[in-house]
């Protein structure tokens, strides 16, 4: 059964906010990774118990971008959602093009941020 939840962002402080807010409404089977490379390690680790990632857009080592479409090379169907500061409409095409679901602009409201996450996880 799908139950993790996959969050990839460079920064300490982000990592843990969307953490905390996750927690805070009663997901607690939360994977993290400090880039976009040691997400796509724990994301094959994990391949067939992963319910939602969330991946920032520009971190180092593998921006999110290269790591959605490596996720969607063995996981076609596995909502993705983007954080990230960046609101260049191109670059959120790009994503979507490349297999990702969502986008969130940082910062986030908690409330919206888990409004988003629990839309992709009842489908």
């Amino acid at each position: 059964m799908k139950k993790h939840i996959l969050i990839a962002d460079d920064s300490d402080v982000i990592r843990s906010i969307v953490e905390q807010t996750l927690r805070l409404y009663h997901y607690d089977s939360i994977i993290t990774a400090i880039d976009g490379q040691d997400a796509l390690e724990k994301a094959r680790a994990h391949k067939n118990e992963i319910a939602l990632y969330v991946f920032d857009v520009n971190m180092p080592r593998m921006d999110g971008i290269s790591l959605v479409k490596e996720v969607r090379a063995f996981d076609a169907s596995t909502p993705i959602i983007m954080l990230t500061t960046e609101t260049d409409k191109a670059k959120m095409m790009t994503a979507r093009d490349n297999g990702a679901t969502g986008w969130i602009i940082k910062p986030f409201q908690g409330d919206k941020f888990i409004r988003v996450v629990e839309m992709y996880l009842k489908n």
